[in-house]
């Protein structure tokens, strides 16, 4: 029970292990498994898997080879992008801050316009008010005087 057990877990399992390919007694017990047919080490079928075997090293080599030429042009890649990036974030931030102090500076002087304009203002109300004091006084000494 234990042996049909394990069998039954091995089909419900992947062909392929975790690795490379079949050893020549894992391809033997496969075929023996589900074929019912043993067969000798001097199998010519055998030859397949010693193929295929090999061509899945190459595979996975060149696959090795692949990702690590991937992971260095995505490295390189988004190098530039980050570089780019922080590129364009210094010129907007230079704009921005350029750009504030302009519209400080307009703020700043469009106040000091304002300013100028109400100090003239104010003066001129000063000896508008010092003049009309003055008319008052003499009038009022006038109308006193008579």
């Amino acid at each position: 029970m234990t042996e049909q057990s394990e069998t039954t877990q091995q089909e419900k399992e992947a062909i392929l292990p975790d690795g490379i390919g079949f050893t020549l007694d894992q391809a033997k017990m496969l075929i023996s498994e589900n074929c019912g047919i043993r067969l000798g080490n001097d199998e010519p079928a055998l030859m397949g898997i010693t193929i295929c075997n090999a061509y899945l090293g190459e595979l996975q080599k060149l696959h090795a080879r692949h990702q690590q030429g991937l992971a260095l042009l995505m490295t390189e890649k988004t190098q530039a992008y980050v570089a780019g990036v922080n590129a364009v974030v210094d010129q907007l931030t230079a704009s921005l801050t350029s750009a504030s102090v302009e519209g400080i500076r307009k703020v700043f002087d469009e106040h000091a316009a304002k300013l100028t304009t109400l100090k003239t203002a104010l003066v001129w109300a000063s000896a508008i008010i010092s003049v009309s004091a003055l008319i008052n006084v003499t009038v009022f000494i006038l109308r006193s005087v008579r």
